[in-house]
């Protein structure tokens, strides 16, 4: 053990000792900063996370690595001072490992240098720190591995320039193998056996893993081996140069050399095989484990369905967003098809321009996406089974990450089903209308449609459409006594409802809610007053105009409660993740029964309002008549509520139908009715999701219009009560998981408070004017200039603000850059010159 310190120690001074790990460190430093920052765009990117780092460090480390070891022997054997290791009697195997060492530890160093990137997206958000400390562990391991390889040249040639073009050129074959580009260009047999031993030393899959914070048991073992098989071959090739007259391919040594990297492919395959299944999730959000509903739902797949995502990654790799989307996918994908036992096969093409890819991708429905360049982008998603049934995700946007999985399960549970679930619809508003088809009708519609068999149902009906597994009533104006009937004695039968009824509808003009439904809400025990809710803390800002221009202020009749507010054991409600907008949503009483029981899913604050119809008559409710008009409520007020239990009939006896005066229709109507069961008086167990608001269904409130991503949970909720209600409850626990995407929380406060403070002036400023407008009338024409005047130095002052917060969010990018790039640099060089006047100054 004392020559292997003895080594390593000497080895450490010559690196630390003179500017040479210095300066390699400053250089590693910068390479790595402007990559990030520049290529990668890290802070463009607007995530906590360190991809746009870790992208590169392995193509960094190929080369510098060698940099390192290519020294390591081959100065010794120029000085001739091998000859004291040759003749020592220590095992070379101990000076190799100790050499090993010191050139690792400079390579740690270099590597420790850039935890600042670690501290700062601490600071910016929440990053993963799981997935940063895999990335980590990879890069340690890959430095050890590309060191040993170049130490292996070294250990051939006196050359230490041979010793470094070898090394790296050995290393970016490891990193390349595996790469579609490499297997692409393999055309004819013995290219592609060659392209297919050389990907079993790749080392692609294994920082891919890295990349998605799989830890696969067989991943440190691979780079352990493959240490240790260059590491043999290294102390091999030096044994030769101790004993000139034993040649390698002479000695047993050399074959075993041989035997090993032609079976290399062989133990890999056995590690991947074997403890390669077992993987560790050490992602915060467990992104690469399955929900419970999906994995119950891929396991359920008996035949086999095949994926195939379309993905141009050259296009797609310049975008950091849709890279690192890719990922997730990916890793997505691979556990649904383990989870599924194979039955579920996924295929991944690059869409190439004007290749047979690209007309695939477009023949399956995939979006071509627009790009800054001339190429499209495609990133889509396309299933098929059996019986050749296909349905398409037509992009994969990153921003709709937290509906990925569930998409996906859609996707595979829409194949895996031979007939969908049938649901009834009784709607008179244009969010939920049959004659609306194609791309006006709503995203809600639209999502129900590509789910469910709808039947949609009017209010004068003499029998139910068979096999209904719930019905969705949404502001009916008509509803006959008979249809009101039938609806009864759905709900008895054990028939789930979601019923929506809105005194004060924003989005649409169906303000008569029918009569037999009011009647049989109270038979719930529900009643439906006419006053509406507003809630000043939980407003959703719209845009007001006024004489001085537009302005953002709070609508308190406009109510976004979030997940604090939702009932978080209620499985309608326990997997959202974001607000749910309501529109002017109106107030419930609920008496207390012993066979219904009321649950509350979603309620306002603490400090909720009550608008009264009096109150909002003939009165258009701004944000500032509304406050104007509330009248404060003591306590929380149920937005949504669900209403169990056995429910009694509304009915004493099966009412008679209105018949059509044409005798050829009564008789058909005739028909229907006798095809009814018999009348039920007491019902089974049923559920009732009561909203007191229509205009959560319009895309106008939860969808942003500008790039249509989802900005509440109104479409994820509906949806979830409708497959829990017809029968597909594993789909309904997947509607909203975490997203993988972590933001930089404090650019967001930051920007929350330049525009708190902007709005605060801006209010006040409005404030002002609304003043000056009423003196202006009043007023003479010079009074006016100084009017207009202060007016203009307002605006100028509110311009002042935004550039003050363009500066402040430039000045903490600069800061940044300068933390994790030139401080770490400079300070690398600054030791670097140090120790080289030090040494100057001494050795004199």
């Amino acid at each position: 053990m004392s020559a292997f310190k003895s080594v390593c120690k000497r080895e450490l001074r010559a690196f630390f000792a003179s500017p040479l790990a210095y300066v390699f460190i400053g250089v590693y430093l910068l390479l790595s900063g402007l990559a990030t920052w520049n290529i990668a765009r890290f802070f463009d990117t607007a995530r906590v996370d360190l991809d746009p780092l870790f992208q590169f460090q392995p193509w960094f480390l190929a080369i510098l690595a060698p940099a390192i070891g290519m020294r390591l022997w081959s100065e010794d054997l120029k000085s001739r001072s091998s000859d004291i290791y040759f003749t020592a009697p220590v095992p070379l195997i101990k000076i190799h490992l100790a050499k090993a060492v010191a050139g690792l530890t400079v390579l740690i160093a270099a590597l420790s240098a850039t935890l600042p990137y670690w501290v700062v997206v601490s600071y910016l958000g929440a990053p993963d720190h799981g997935l940063i400390a895999l990335n980590y562990l990879h890069l340690i391991l890959i430095s050890a591995l590309f060191l040993i390889i170049s130490m292996t040249f070294s250990a051939v040639t006196r050359q230490q320039v041979v010793a470094l073009v070898l090394g790296v050129t050995v290393n970016l074959i490891l990193l390349v193998a595996g790469l579609n580009i490499v297997t692409d260009i393999a055309g004819n047999l013995p290219a592609r056996l060659l392209t297919g031993w050389l990907d079993s030393f790749g080392l692609f899959s294994l920082l891919t893993n890295a990349q998605r914070g799989v830890l696969r048991l067989s991943d440190p073992l691979i780079y352990l081996s493959l240490m240790a098989l260059f590491c043999i071959a290294g102390v091999t090739l030096l044994d030769a140069r101790r004993r000139p007259g034993h040649p390698v391919w002479r000695s047993w040594t050399g074959a075993t050399l041989a035997v090993l990297f032609l079976g290399f492919p062989a133990m890999r395959a056995t590690l991947d095989l074997t403890i390669g299944q077992v993987r560790i999730d050490v992602t915060g959000y467990q992104l690469n484990t399955l929900s419970p509903g999906a994995r119950a739902l891929a396991a359920s797949v008996e035949e086999p369905i095949d994926l195939t995502l379309f993905y141009s990654e050259d296009i797609g790799s310049e975008y950091p967003n849709i890279r690192a989307h890719a990922d997730r996918v990916e890793a997505l994908l691979n556990a649904f098809a383990v989870a599924s036992n194979g039955n579920i096969r996924i295929q991944t093409i690059n869409p190439a321009p004007f290749s047979s890819g690209e007309d695939l991708a477009i023949t399956q429905g995939i979006s071509a996406v627009p790009t800054e360049g001339v190429d499209p982008l495609y990133f889509g998603l396309s299933g098929r089974n059996l019986v050749d049934d296909q349905k398409a995700i037509p992009f994969l946007a990153p921003e709709q990450d937290h509906r990925l999985e569930f998409e996906v399960a859609r996707m595979i549970s829409q194949l895996n089903s031979v007939t969908r679930s049938r649901l009834g619809i009784l709607s008179d508003i244009p969010a939920l209308d049959g004659a609306i088809t194609g791309s006006q009708r709503s995203a809600i519609q639209r999502a129900i449609e590509d789910q469910y068999q709808v039947s949609w149902l009017t209010g004068d009906m003499y029998s139910l459409p068979d096999g209904l597994e719930a019905i969705i009533i949404a502001q009916p104006e008509h509803l006959s006594t008979y249809t009101l009937y039938l609806l009864d004695q759905y709900l008895l039968s054990g028939g789930n409802l979601i019923v929506m009824a809105d005194p004060e509808p924003v989005m649409h003009q169906t303000r008569q809610i029918a009569e037999p439904l009011r009647d049989w809400m109270t038979g719930w025990g529900l009643t439906l007053t006419s006053d509406i809710v507003a809630d000043e803390s939980l407003g959703l800002p719209v845009t007001v105009q006024s004489a001085s221009g537009s302005r953002t202020v709070s609508q308190p009749i406009f109510p976004a409660p979030n997940p604090s507010l939702f009932d978080l054991e209620d499985f309608l409600t326990a997997n959202l993740r974001q607000p749910i907008n309501f529109g002017a949503a109106g107030y419930l009483v609920f008496d207390d029964s012993d066979a219904i029981s009321l649950t509350p899913l979603v309620s306002t604050s603490e400090t909720p309002a009550l608008i009264s119809a009096d109150a909002r008559s003939n009165v258009s409710l701004t944000p500032t008549t509304a406050r104007n008009v509330m009248s404060p409520h003591e306590g929380a007020i149920t937005l949504a509520a669900r209403l169990s239990g056995s429910f009694p009939s509304f009915f004493t006896a099966a009412p008679q139908p209105d018949l059509p005066d044409d005798p050829v229709l009564a008789r058909l109507a005739a028909s229907e009715v006798n095809s009814n069961t018999g009348f039920i008086s007491q019902g089974q167990q049923a559920n009732i999701l009561f909203i007191p608001d229509t205009d959560i269904l319009f895309d106008a409130f939860y969808i942003n219009p500008q790039d249509g991503t989802t900005i509440a949970d109104n479409r994820a909720f509906l949806m979830t009560a409708i497959d829990q209600f017809a029968g597909n409850p594993e789909l309904a626990r997947l509607r909203a998981r975490p997203p993988a995407i972590r933001p930089m929380t404090r650019v967001t406060e930051l920007r929350n408070e330049a525009e708190t403070l902007y709005l605060a002036e801006q209010t006040s400023i409005e404030d002002r004017l609304f003043e000056l407008e009423a003196e202006i009338e009043s007023t003479d024409e010079t009074s006016n200039v100084r009017l207009q005047t202060e007016y203009l130095e307002a605006r100028e002052a509110l311009r002042d603000l935004q550039r003050q917060f363009r500066q402040r969010i430039d000045g903490l990018e600069a800061w940044l850059r300068g933390w994790t790039i030139w401080f770490p640099a400079l300070l690398a060089f600054l030791l670097s010159a140090t120790i080289r006047l030090w040494v100057r100054r001494f050795s004199r």
